[in-house]
């Protein structure tokens, strides 16, 4: 199995892969870095890279990653992103939970009438292809989780499903948390998922994306948040996933 494995900062990657790197010693931003194949469990070879915090900074160092693979003659058979993103409840999706994402939405594309933006009343999909008729607007399903698959099914219940919104631009009102929130029904906000699935949609490849929840959507207290833990938490991800 060869595993191409993505964090947006050198502190969640990491958080998320102790046994390889520290925050000190983390590839720089958008440089694609091979690791020994001892290093994981099940796992022929690994990649490792820092996209960057954002969605254009995600998709570029995705695709890059791709492409650098391709040039060597390598496909990943997964693409593991993994992070941190806030909740819009904290009841349902408490501090600190690993939650597996299984859509991705992309909230800022579409027509803007100026109160909202409806991605199908735009004419142009993001992206369509021909074969199997796949079209993308502002969703993504992740319901192929490819070789890891097993794993996650023997994980149990140590990932909570759910749906994640990307956006450009982290929600600081309670009036945009719950704008969004009541028209998208997603349970997280992060800033980068949606750019590396759809980058692994282009490609076909299977994406699996995982986050630890660090904080409430909008303002919070400070009860409300707790980055910390939840870097600490990204540090059961891999273990739960047989790969370490």
């Amino acid at each position: 199995m060869t595993i191409l494995v993505l964090a947006a900062t050198a502190r969640e990657l990491a958080a998320l892969a102790p046994h390889v790197y520290s925050e000190e010693t983390a590839p720089a931003e958008m440089e694609l870095v091979q690791t020994p194949s001892r290093i994981f469990r099940n796992c022929g070879t690994a990649f490792f890279c820092v996209t960057g915090v954002g969605p254009i900074n995600a998709a570029l160092a995705a695709g890059m990653s791709l492409a650098r693979l391709a040039e060597r003659g390598t496909r990943p058979d997964v693409v593991l992103n993994a992070g941190l993103a806030g909740s819009y409840d904290l009841n349902t999706m408490p501090l600190r939970t690993l939650c597996l994402v299984r859509e991705e939405i992309q909230p800022e594309y579409g027509l803007n009438d100026g109160q909202s933006v409806t991605a199908q009343a735009f004419s142009w999909p993001m992206w369509k292809r021909n074969e199997g008729n796949k079209t993308v607007f502002d969703r993504i399903s992740m319901d192929d989780a490819g070789c890891l698959s097993e794993s996650l099914a023997a994980a149990g219940d140590r990932f909570t499903e759910c749906s994640s919104l990307t956006v450009a631009g982290v929600s600081a009102s309670f009036a945009r948390a719950e704008a969004l929130r009541d028209k998208y029904h997603a349970d997280l906000e992060n800033m980068e998922g949606f750019a590396v699935a759809y980058a692994c949609a282009r490609a076909a490849i299977p994406c699996v994306e995982i986050r630890s929840v660090s904080n409430k959507v909008g303002p919070r207290r400070q009860d409300e948040k707790d980055f910390s833990g939840a870097l600490k938490t990204l540090g059961r991800v891999l273990p739960s996933l047989n790969l370490a």
